[in-house]
């Protein structure tokens, strides 16, 4: 099952994605609980949660403004991943998006993080640009990618 952010169960979900994410990451969550309450409450973000038999599996975080999306999150949770829930949710997401007139869709990833590149590159993705030291903990360059979910009209 899939949730947005106007569509979430109550209680404590700011929590809830932080663990997802701390879990989900290499790293740890990029995000602090107090961040991901900031951005639930911005009036131009929102989730696409995943859901199987009442556990929260993984999500993904995006900006929308105007007929732009910026992706700032895809996690799923470390016990469940490389099960296809990534792949599962970016469909979903794209297919969302696509409905609502979206143009294009951008998102950063780690230059290591070779499995996320593969599945934004499987789903039309293509790399615009390169951000020297963008990510910290550790200093990696990220790589943006964009897809075109539209052709923009003049």
């Amino acid at each position: 099952m899939y949730y947005s952010k106007k569509t979430l169960p109550a209680g404590k979900i700011a929590e809830k994605i932080w663990s997802i994410s701390e879990a989900g990451y290499e790293h740890g969550s990029p995000w602090s609980i107090e961040q991901f309450s900031l951005d639930l409450a911005q009036q131009t973000s929102d989730y696409l949660v995943l859901s199987e038999a009442g556990q929260w599996i993984g999500f993904i975080s995006y900006q929308l403004v105007l007929d732009e999306v910026e992706i700032t999150h895809v996690v799923i949770h470390k016990n469940f991943q490389h099960l296809g829930h990534g792949a599962r949710l970016i469909a979903q997401l794209i297919q969302q998006l696509n409905q609502q007139g979206v143009a294009q869709i951008f998102l950063e990833v780690r230059v290591s993080n070779t499995n996320a590149r593969k599945l934004y590159e499987k789903n039309g993705f293509k790399i615009i640009n390169r951000r020297k030291n963008y990510y910290t903990h550790p200093k990696e360059d990220g790589i943006v990618m964009c897809l075109n979910i539209k052709e923009v009209k003049q």
